[in-house]
């Protein structure tokens, strides 16, 4: 077992999520140690990378392996890994938010992007035997690209755009379950057959790995920008005013948070659209056709 390998991943993986962390977003987008931890995050992912070169014992031994195309399809892995999470969070979050629904109601919203996403995952190995790995991963990437766009430009109304609504989950689900087969099955067809178990393996690794980073900076940046749109908003109090001056004032501050919401919102999922783009030009390094 490479237990060194394994420790310096954890290191680097928890010193990131923690540097992302800001328990107070009002402030900045990141903490006061975050700068710091995201720099110590850097030095150990390289000495992992040193360790990884230069150990017997490797958590992912590429000797014999075609590096450029097993590394890129792991990437488009960790790429949808965190457009996925963003979605499972903030779909609900957003359904709860701006269209007044209760759990329920947000959990179905997002059954519309999981029933897209478990249809297109099976698709994605028939297609992938017939046309090739890289343009399906491709294709399903920037499918994702554009469904996150029209995501981001939801009206803040989303009870009038119900069927818009839907319609850019599914195709968000469609892209990225797209995605599902042919990275799984690229990373065989790159590596050798006792390394399989290890490379199947570490494509779910890096999936997960993106939807642990994804989420946390996609978060800072979301509620940061919240804070921000919000910081001048004073909120109403039912004292020294007639209750209807009240009711007014709380509506009048109910619709600034509701647009701030709707803009912190909007700007996610374009990030997320960016996310899905990059991927699809890291797609493009996978395996071709043989």
């Amino acid at each position: 077992m490479d237990a060194v390998g394994g420790a310096l991943l954890a290191v680097t993986l928890a010193l990131l999520i923690v540097g992302l962390y800001n328990p107070d977003p009002a402030a900045a987008v990141l903490p006061s140690w975050g700068l710091p931890l995201i720099g110590a995050s850097v030095v150990a992912g390289a000495g992992f990378v040193w360790w990884e070169v230069r150990s017997p014992v490797r958590l992912l031994d590429l000797t014999g392996t075609r590096k450029g195309p097993l590394l890129a399809t792991l990437a488009v892995s960790f790429l949808a890994g965190a457009a996925l999470l963003v979605t499972m969070v903030f779909v609900p979050i957003t359904a709860q938010t701006l269209l007044g629904a209760d759990e329920l109601g947000a959990s179905l919203v997002l059954a519309r992007f999981l029933a897209a996403l478990t249809v297109a995952a099976f698709l994605g190995g028939l297609l992938a035997r017939r046309l090739g790995e890289r343009v399906v991963a491709v294709a399903g990437m920037v499918s994702a690209a554009a469904g996150y766009a029209l995501m981001s430009r939801w009206p803040l109304d989303l009870a009038e755009a119900g069927l818009r609504v839907d319609l850019t989950l599914v195709l968000a689900g469609l892209g990225l379950g797209l995605v599902i087969a042919p990275v799984s099955s690229a990373v065989l067809r790159v590596s050798r057959a006792d390394q399989h178990g290890v490379a199947s393996a570490a494509v779910v690794v890096a999936r997960m790995m993106g939807m642990l980073i994804g989420i946390a900076a996609v978060s800072a940046w979301g509620f940061y920008r919240f804070q921000s749109l919000t910081a001048h908003l004073d909120t109403p109090l039912p004292f020294g005013v007639d209750a209807e001056t009240y009711r007014r004032q709380l509506a009048e501050y109910t619709e600034l948070v509701q647009a701030a919401l709707h803009t912190e919102y909007t700007e996610m999922f374009l990030v997320t659209a960016v996310i899905c783009l990059l991927g699809a030009v890291v797609a493009a390094r996978m395996p071709a056709r043989r």
